[in-house]
């Protein structure tokens, strides 16, 4: 019998040029091994555990030592798992260790440890409304692996998921629905749960170890058919995968930000390919590239262009900033805006405020010389907060959103030594405290990673709301990514402005989206509801969009635009960061590999070297490389990137 031997991926930590290893398959496992088994093989004297990739006749030419045991009878991942995080490891260009680490529990447990689920009340489903069953039969009969849910907030989609789901339960087969997130994994496990009860499983990184390899356990041996979690739960055990359901498919936290730095997306679109399994986007505002897709056929649509009951979607009202000021209305709450306040509590009603920025005050700046205190380790103005987040602290500080790092207030300027220290800016935190301060009788929550940096802390706010326990809830895009408020009759939100001045092709759809989002969580129960838009900008097509809710208008100006200057979807963009402690070797690591892209380039691609909007951060300077074209993957192919370059390949922010 000739020798056979298997290219294992250790769980361990190996160098780059040291992701697999190769074995010798010893005879008496040469029927059981198979790809995707769990071995303990030796390594330097110590037993190391890891995932057979492949299994080859093919002679090493190098001395090999054979796999010790297996640990498992069964293969804990499948044929198209493994061929997934080879494909992952290819196209993002990341080592197959770290793809494949994505698929494995952090411990793995023994299934007698799994205890009996606690006994949920289980409810009938809800009958479907005509369009809402229209939407159902054409995803079932359609001939398209994907479908494009575009449904307006409040129109019923999870409605639609939970029948695709159990239409995959009676074929004996698992579903996985995945939500941007954690925030979001809650209220969908609980609606599930309450027509599926034990039936359902969480993945996600706020579980604990234990809760995690338990989770992971529960789906392996097929314990249960649904599964529930944002991007990781995409990487369950499942075995006989029949759907996926990506809601809220434009969220840009679909987007993971570090190696392997894939797109949710994306990778749900090639497990179809692998699987034959169906693939289901939904969202009230999807994503450009999404929608384009629906257009050139590749896409199944589907539309819900009504609230259930034909509740209409609520009116919104743009206030325009500047005259407030003329006004000599400083407050941060327009006139308009406190107005509705006080008759939503009068009414024993529910108000959101939003505003996409944290803490008391964007920045401390000195009127006299403009000093403004910046982080020493990322050189971005530190953002004032009243009380320290977590902490319990009462004591006034300067915080780092992006490192952490935390400065007392300075009593005077470091730079002229002038005691005239101005806060200009404002956060959620600056928002809480105004609106207390004018009402006094509100029971008032604030939502943001400040605030909900505990395990269990949002579910408690949102239960708050959700019982009635709270009369305003004020946040970050948190509480604007479909969460159901049943009782909220009015949104406001402080300051549209603050994505539009981001240079990105994007920031104009991510305001939109994010406007359009935040104003449907008003008024979906039917009841007279008011959304309240402040802004410097009132004019900008954007902000006009989302006051009408005309998401049509806005693809097609996105989508013209986007045709004149060759942006994505009409071709691919690749970023190269070159990432240094000393700013000098970083500009050169990104000259050297600029240099030797263009010289490849016949023209196709259009080539940038920038330095990074936060050009320090965390005590490293940045810059980048932007490449824009067909396939700019080709020009760095046979290349010797430096270990300081970090490839993004199909990345959503350019800066």
């Amino acid at each position: 019998m000739n020798n056979t031997y298997a290219q294992i991926c250790l769980k361990r930590r190996m160098p780059q040029n040291l992701q697999t290893l190769t074995y010798e398959i010893p005879d008496k496992l040469k029927e059981s091994l198979k790809i995707g088994s769990y071995v303990n093989v030796p390594l330097r004297g110590k037993a190391s555990e890891g995932i057979v990739l492949r299994k080859t006749e093919e002679i090493p030419k190098h001395n090999t030592k054979q796999i010790s045991k297996l640990i498992y009878e069964n293969p804990i991942l499948q044929t198209w798992h493994i061929n997934l995080a080879k494909w992952m490891s290819d196209y993002y260009m990341a080592p197959i260790q770290k793809t494949i680490s994505l698929f494995l529990p952090p411990k793995f447990y023994k299934s007698d440890l799994l205890k009996d689920e606690k006994k949920v009340e289980l409810f009938k489903k809800h009958k479907l409304t005509d369009s809402q069953q229209e939407a159902l039969d054409k995803i079932i009969n359609s001939d398209k692996k994907t479908t494009l849910i575009h449904g307006v907030t409040g129109s019923g989609k999870t409605e639609v998921y939970l029948h695709l789901v159990e239409k995959s339960m009676q074929k004996g087969k698992q579903s996985i629905i995945v939500v941007p997130e954690i925030s979001l994994t809650p209220q969908t496990v609980q609606y599930f749960q309450r027509i599926f009860g034990d039936k359902v499983a969480i993945l996600h990184s706020r579980l604990t170890e234990k809760q995690k390899s338990l989770e992971w356990l529960k789906i392996y041996i097929k314990k249960t058919p649904i599964v529930i979690g944002p991007r990781s739960a995409l990487f369950a055990p499942v075995s006989n995968l029949d759907l996926i359901i990506l809601d809220e498919e434009h969220e840009f936290s679909y987007k993971q930000e570090q190696s392997p730095r894939y797109h949710t997306r994306t990778v749900a679109e090639k497990i179809t390919e692998l699987t034959g399994c169906k693939l289901v986007l939904g969202s009230a505002t999807p994503s450009i590239s999404s929608y384009q897709k629906t257009v050139d056929g590749e896409y199944n649509l589907v539309e819900l262009p009504q609230r259930i009951g034909n509740v209409p979607l609520p009116p919104v009202e743009i206030i325009d900033l500047r005259e407030e000021f003329k006004k000599q209305n400083y407050s941060i709450l327009s006139d308009r805006l406190q107005k509705e306040l006080t008759n939503t509590l009068a009414q024993k009603k529910q108000a959101i405020l939003f505003l996409n920025k944290r803490g008391s005050a964007s920045a401390i700046v000195c009127r006299e010389c403009g000093y403004s205190e910046k982080c020493e380790a990322c050189d971005v103005p530190m953002t004032y907060h009243k009380t320290l987040p977590q902490q319990n602290s009462f004591r006034p500080s300067l915080i780092c959103h992006h490192c952490g790092a935390i400065k007392n207030i300075p009593l005077e300027c470091p730079n002229c030594k002038s005691h005239s220290i101005k806060y200009i800016g404002a956060g959620t935190q600056k928002v809480e405290e105004e609106v207390r301060m004018l009402f006094p009788e509100a029971r008032v929550a604030r939502v943001d990673r400040d605030t909900v940096a505990k395990r269990g802390s949002f579910d408690e706010i949102y239960n708050k709301l959700k019982n009635e326990e709270l009369d305003i809830l004020i946040g970050t895009q948190m509480i604007g990514k479909g969460l159901h408020f049943p009782k909220v009759n009015l949104v406001g939100v402080i300051l549209a402005d603050i994505g539009l001045h981001f240079p990105d092709f994007r920031s104009s759809e991510r305001t939109f989206q994010l406007l359009t989002q935040v104003a449907g969580r008003a008024g979906r129960m039917g009841q007279t509801s008011n959304v309240i838009i402040q802004t410097y900008m009132p004019d900008n097509y954007a902000i006009m969009y989302a006051k009408s809710h005309d998401y049509k208008s806005l693809f097609k100006h996105e989508i013209d635009q986007r045709k004149t200057f060759n942006y994505p979807p009409f071709s691919k963009l690749l970023k190269l960061t070159f990432v240094d402690l000393s700013a000098k070797k970083a500009l050169l690591s990104a000259q050297k590999v600029h240099e030797i892209i263009k010289e490849k380039n016949d023209g196709s691609n259009i080539i940038n070297m920038y330095p990074a909007i936060i050009f320090k951060l965390h005590n490293k300077f940045r810059w980048h490389i932007l490449i824009q074209g067909k396939n700019p993957k080709s020009l760095i192919e046979d290349i010797d990137l430096p270990e300081n370059c970090r490839v993004d390949i199909d990345p959503i922010s350019t800066g």
